[in-house]
């Protein structure tokens, strides 16, 4: 099954979940936007629908194995937060990237969409500053430069990051 499929079974499983007023359709397909633009690799793609059905749904890893494969399921896998709290969550996130580093493309683009999205000041975006450092050294390295260069333009002028 590829992206389209991925794309369908996302949808169904967020059902009426929202992403502010918008149906959580919408940041998906701002992730899946941001990441075409940095390759057309259809499992990424996939795993870019796909990205919060184990943290945010009734989906388990199995799932994703058994109807979309071993790849896409371990992109996903390795995306999702596993912890207590916030910064257990993301070390999970970084350490899983590591050991998948196809992963770090499918991240970006999500967090690229979530800053983008962000209202300057806002608390998310002040979560996000906050967190860059370490976001930096965990996905820098896998990304090509471009990609990189999406993400610290996506910060509001003004921030020491631009």
């Amino acid at each position: 099954m590829g992206p389209e499929s991925a794309r369908a079974f996302a949808i169904r499983k967020h059902g009426e979940q929202r992403y502010d007023e918008h149906p959580y359709e919408h940041h998906l397909s701002q992730v899946v936007e941001i990441l075409q633009s940095w390759t057309d690799d259809p499992d990424l793609l996939a795993a870019a629908w796909l990205h919060d059905t184990i943290e945010d749904t009734d989906t388990s890893r199995d799932d994703l194995m058994r109807l979309f494969g071993k790849r896409v399921a371990g992109l996903v896998w390795a995306v999702t937060a596993e912890g207590e709290n916030r910064a257990d969550k993301m070390s999970a996130i970084y350490r899983k990237i590591a050991e998948n580093p196809d992963a770090a493309l499918v991240k970006l683009a999500d967090r690229v969409a979530n800053v983008e999205a962000a209202s300057p000041g806002s608390r998310h975006l002040e979560r996000y500053l906050g967190e860059h450092e370490g976001f930096a050294k965990a996905i820098r390295p896998y990304v090509p430069a471009d990609a990189w260069t999406r993400m610290e333009a996506a910060y509001q002028p003004g921030s020491p990051l631009v």
